[in-house]
């Protein structure tokens, strides 16, 4: 029973991989939180029925609990009641066993008296027929009595055998009675856990997603007035553009000039690697997204490379610009608490040069930014 809580419990979370896998909710996108939220919200009616399912199982092992008990309750009346007949029996018995012992006595001492032979010679016929009569009564007696100690032995043996039966179900039942408590324990745990768990997922990501909207708060939310050029390299891509900056993403209706910095920064990591695709084209794919949201997969990189999420570490970063790959960086803007991703494109040793998706091609990280303020890098890399 508990193995089985526990493989529910494990089937919620790989239903749910925002959930089962560990987040650094720091280190997500607008797109993401926004994602996460309403993902919990849209699958909280499932969350809830998981929870209505573990508590239909509580609420039959408390059935069961209750019934085990009253069986075992009625079990040990029975057992004291069989007791107390085991106890009259053996008490018959052994008045019977007197009584059979007694009258033995009295048959041998009366059949010494009776003789035919002294009734021929006294003429005293009269009384040897009562004496043999009483003899003869006394015997059935003794038959009789003899039957019902053979009766009472009988009864006393199938009481005995009924109490044992009895009492190794009280055994069982009371071994039953103990896994259910258990299982009962361990079913309200994983309810409870649960319950604490999803709880503690929507108010991360609530509060994480406050932090994101600060930043669209700080910097508005315009759309560009025209398109942007490509920028030192040509490879930019502006989550602004005009082109698609109203655009939904996916089947959601989160737009890419509210949340595609992540996938601008996608597009421009693998413009640089001879994959050309827009961030328009790139939402309109909908399998790019999880749970027909604007919560983006992992990327599928180009033939060749794979895609890795680090902490951040210039050496890293330098080695990857070395080889000519861009670096995408999510950054932490302490002052108004909001989130950002940005892409690495040239420098070294914590001073960059960086396409911003919000703000334009070719900035100097340290002029809007810092490196303190990466939260974790992005690699498609070899």
């Amino acid at each position: 029973m508990v193995k089985k809580f526990i493989l529910i419990l494990s089937l919620i979370f790989l239903t749910f991989p925002f959930i089962a896998v560990a987040q650094d909710y720091d280190a997500m996108s607008e797109s993401e939180l926004e994602q996460l939220k309403s993902q919990l919200i849209k699958n909280s009616a499932n969350i809830s029925n998981q929870i209505k399912l573990i508590s239909i199982q509580i609420a039959q092992t408390q059935q069961k609990v209750k019934q085990t008990s009253s069986s075992i309750s009625t079990l040990k009346k029975e057992i004291a009641d069989l007791s107390v007949k085991i106890s009259d029996l053996d008490l018959s018995l052994n008045d019977l066993s007197a009584i059979y012992i007694q009258q033995i006595s009295h048959n041998y001492k009366l059949g010494k008296r009776i003789s035919l032979f002294t009734a021929i010679a006294t003429d005293n016929f009269n009384d040897y027929f009562e004496n043999y009569k009483y003899l003869s009564i006394i015997q059935r007696k003794n038959q009789e009595t003899l039957l019902d100690m053979e009766t009472t032995r009988t009864n006393l043996d199938l009481q005995k055998q009924e109490k044992a039966k009895k009492q190794a179900e009280l055994e069982i039942l009371e071994k039953t009675l103990a896994k259910q408590q258990k299982d009962l324990v361990a079913q309200n745990s994983i309810k409870n856990e649960l319950l604490k768990t999803t709880q503690k997922q929507l108010n991360d990501v609530l509060a994480q997603l406050s932090a994101i909207r600060n930043f669209s708060s700080a910097y508005g939310s315009s759309c560009l007035s025209s398109v942007p050029g490509g920028g030192s390299d040509g490879n930019f891509y502006s989550q602004r553009d005009p082109r698609w900056c109203k655009q939904t993403i996916g089947y959601s209706s989160d737009t890419i000039g509210a949340v595609g910095c992540y996938i601008s920064s996608i597009a421009m990591t693998f413009k640089k690697l001879g994959s050309d695709i827009s961030p328009a084209a790139y939402a309109a794919i909908p399998s790019n997204f999880q749970f027909n949201s604007a919560y983006a997969k992992v990327p599928s990189p180009p033939s060749g490379y794979t895609y890795r999420q680090v902490s951040y570490s210039s050496s890293v970063v330098d080695a990857e610009l070395d080889a000519g790959r861009y670096v995408i960086a999510q950054m932490y803007m302490k002052n108004i608490y909001g989130m950002h991703f940005v892409v690495i494109i040239g420098g070294s040793d914590g001073s960059y040069k960086i396409h911003d998706p919000w703000f334009g091609a070719d900035q100097n990280l340290n002029e809007r930014y810092s490196t303190s303020s990466i939260m974790s890098l992005r690699l498609i890399t070899k």
